[in-house]
């Protein structure tokens, strides 16, 4: 059974650079002194520091040296953004695809996610093609889902893998081809997926004889380009 799971929203954690005065900040927070940690980032922040700005957003999002405050979260991630920080500009989109802070509003999520899509951040592909799948917050557009999915899938993202694989199993956006939804299943879970697991098996029992030999040897390949290659990337916080 073709299973879906179109979510892509995700939060990012702060972006450590060595820079003086933010690192102290960063390495109180790090030894979980999170209200000295919060003072520092705010006294930076306010001096517009965009790196201190995305660090106190994610503090008020987190609940971290202040009791939560989704609100003040919100406006210091589109303090960052408007400065051209990426983790700020992807949070902000969630936070407006979710409500969090601000009113609900796909609009606004897709701009944000746009920018940072045509720039080429997987992250912001894969949770763009959600949008498109479900028509939400621009027309809805499967050819368009697809294509982003398979932007980010080549970039090691696993969601994107997952849904690519979905996509060509179910011929939406694309052409049916249990082949290609086998091998991008199998590349997702490589990585640990399980409900491209299932999906896998489901696009196995359709294949037989010389299509299954091709998906097999197709899948090895996607594993080493589309997996190994970015493993090390994708072991970093997301």
């Amino acid at each position: 059974m073709w299973r879906w799971v179109v979510a892509g929203f995700l939060m990012l954690s702060v972006t450590v650079q060595a820079v003086a005065g933010f690192d102290e900040a960063v390495a109180a927070a790090n030894d979980g002194k999170f209200a000295e940690a919060f003072e520092a980032f705010s006294v930076l922040a306010e001096q517009d520091d965009v790196r201190a700005q995305q660090a106190l957003a994610w503090m008020y999002y987190e609940g971290q040296g202040r009791k939560r405050d989704y609100e003040k979260a919100a406006y210091w991630y589109r303090k960052a953004a408007d400065q051209g920080n990426i983790t700020a500009q992807i949070n902000l989109a969630q936070m407006y695809a979710y409500g969090q802070g601000v009113p609900q509003d796909f609009v606004e999520a897709a701009r944000w996610w746009q920018k940072l899509a045509e720039q080429g951040d997987s992250r912001s592909q894969a949770a763009l093609a959600g949008l498109y799948f479900q028509g939400k917050g621009v027309e809805q557009n499967k050819a368009t889902a697809t294509s982003l999915w398979r932007k980010a899938a080549e970039q090691g993202n696993i969601e994107a893998q997952r849904n690519l694989g979905l996509m060509y199993g179910k011929g939406q956006g694309v052409e049916q081809d249990d082949v290609q939804a086998y091998a991008w299943l199998h590349a997702a879970t490589k990585q640990g997926d399980k409900v491209a697991e299932q999906s896998r098996d489901y696009a196995l029992q359709q294949l037989t004889g010389a299509r299954l030999k091709e998906a097999e040897l197709l899948a090895g390949q996607y594993v080493e380009k589309y997996v190994v290659a970015f493993e090390e990337e994708n072991k970093k916080p997301h």
